[in-house]
């Protein structure tokens, strides 16, 4: 019996594995895996990662299943484990909008966890939530914790906080974006203003993290009357920006809540 199986080794799957290595959690010969590319097969085997003959075989053979999946795929994955024993068994999903509910009506008598990371698990700085269908179990937090830092909550908050950490990176890289196209608009090469752009979210970031000062603090901080960081400031919000925000923040949510509408 393998200690853990991981089904699907996209980005997500294979950020979890490298942080369960790297921190030692479980050994090579401890894991198992299934993907249909032949690439990655060959890719997981030569460092010693077992790959077995289909999802099948990865879910009897496999204490804990971690699914790395698209959620569009998870009712055409279950059709192929009809008779499969789940007691003792903790399922894993990654799935934006299959339930806790939905997932234990699959996997009975498992234990069921949904975990939502975000890109930066690729290097170890993942914010991830965490939501169990009864207990906590310290051995799926140490899983979580090797990819970065967690947040345990109710499975009723989970699809409402995907734009704070699942889908976060990829606003904050759009809005990156943006700032370094008007940079080389003035002649700045597009490296340098790279540079200072993601610097300075990093260095605000900290800052944040480290202040006792509320968010509104710490903007007056940078602004003085008059100067041009308010002059900035005022164009973003007269121009929309606070409803552009709360327009993707509810359609994040929805699509989330759409993805699961099979539940």
């Amino acid at each position: 019996m393998y200690k853990i199986g991981f089904l699907g080794m996209g980005k997500m799957g294979s950020s979890i594995l490298s942080g369960i290595l790297k921190n030692g959690i479980y050994k090579n010969e401890e894991i198992a895996f299934y993907a249909p590319s032949e690439e990655t097969q060959k890719r997981y085997k030569n460092i010693g990662i077992n790959l077995v003959k289909n999802e099948r075989d990865l879910f009897i053979n496999s204490k804990i299943i971690i699914l790395a999946i698209k959620p569009q795929k998870y009712d055409e994955i279950f059709s192929n484990l009809e008779g499969i024993n789940f007691k003792e068994k903790t399922i894993i999903s990654l799935a934006p909008g299959k339930s806790i509910a939905y997932l234990k009506n699959k996997y009975k008598y498992a234990k069921i966890v949904r975990i939502m990371p975000n890109t930066p698990a690729l290097i170890g700085r993942a914010v991830t939530t965490v939501a169990f269908d009864n207990d906590e179990d310290l051995e799926v937090l140490k899983i979580v914790k090797s990819v970065g830092e967690y947040l345990v909550v109710n499975e009723s908050q989970i699809d409402e906080l995907i734009p704070l950490n699942g889908s976060m990176p990829a606003y904050l890289f759009e809005f990156a974006k943006s700032f370094i196209k008007c940079g080389v608009e003035f002649g700045i090469s597009e490296s340098d203003a790279r540079r200072l752009v993601f610097n300075s979210i990093i260095g605000s970031a900290e800052l944040a993290l480290n202040s006792d000062d509320d968010i509104d603090t710490l903007i007056n901080n940078v602004c003085s009357k008059g100067g041009s960081t308010i002059e900035g400031l005022n164009e973003l919000r007269n121009n929309g920006f606070n409803e552009a925000i709360k327009k993707c923040y509810h359609s994040c949510v929805r699509r989330s809540k759409e993805l699961g509408s099979s539940n």
